[in-house]
């Protein structure tokens, strides 16, 4: 890849929790996703599968559908909605009975403030944009940010030394955070709560929100951006699995084809 600018491509970008990430976890993604996009992006099971749960959840805390109705499109539309193949039959029996169990397990949320809630926000000039996939008011007066996450996260461990799950934990607050500073604008108030509906494994994980974490995302934000903006050779990160399953871009990356052939 030359050694170019591409700042001026950059500097006019609405930014993402997920385009941030995207760049942290691998910047050659980062490169071919939205520097150099060229054709449709792959359909992945892992992907399909996470996009078709948030579909039912949001037409769920919509009110548009009750939870038998929803199982019934559930196991009605799963080959569709989900066509990629799953990287084992027992990840894909896994990830399939944990659809169903996590709608027949569905509890109704509080006075529902937003679902798939359109967040514009700007952090130090730049401009960003989010979907919150619940924001509710609790019976005990509590402002929560819900995010449906099929990831497995773990609850924090309370211990002095953070695990690798507490620090995994953090990262993904991030996207919460971020989303706070539209939530404070747009509803008067910050946040109670901040939670993850771990589908898949039933479990709900929830942090109180901090200011000080708050200013510092946005911080790593901020400086996120200036780091991408002043990239010119957006280096891969190959991690096969990853590279398979979850990059919809594996097809057009000449690194992860090289180890394909090379194996």
């Amino acid at each position: 890849m030359p050694d170019v600018s591409y700042a001026p491509l950059i500097e006019g970008m609405t930014w993402s929790y997920s385009r941030l990430s995207t760049f942290e976890d691998c910047p050659y993604h980062w490169y071919l996703k939205y520097i150099y996009p060229v054709g449709e992006e792959e359909p992945l099971f892992f992907s399909s599968y996470g996009s078709f749960i948030h579909e039912l959840l949001a037409d769920y805390y919509y009110g548009k559908a009750d939870k038998l109705s929803l199982r019934i499109k559930y196991l009605t539309e799963f080959d569709d909605r989900v066509p990629a193949r799953a990287p084992s039959s027992s990840v894909f029996k896994s990830y399939f009975l944990s659809g169903v169990r996590c709608l027949d397990e569905l509890k109704p949320a509080g006075e529902v403030l937003g679902v798939e809630q359109r967040a514009d926000f700007k952090i130090g000039g730049h401009k960003f944009v989010g979907y919150i996939d619940l924001v509710e008011i609790t019976r005990d007066n509590k402002l929560v940010i819900t995010d449906h996450k099929s990831h497995a996260l773990k609850a924090r461990s309370g211990r002095r030394k953070p695990t690798k799950s507490d620090i995994e934990l953090d990262e993904y607050l991030r996207q919460l955070y971020l989303y706070s500073n539209y939530v404070e604008t747009a509803f008067g108030r910050r946040p109670d709560r901040l939670c993850f509906n771990c589908f898949r494994t039933g479990e709900l994980i929830c942090e109180p929100f901090s200011e000080r974490v708050r200013d510092n995302v946005n911080e790593w934000a901020a400086g996120l951006i200036e780091r991408i903006t002043d990239e010119s050779e957006f280096h891969p990160n190959i991690e096969p699995f990853k590279c398979r399953y979850i990059c919809e871009m594996h097809p057009r990356c000449e690194y992860y084809q090289i180890y394909k052939d090379g194996r």
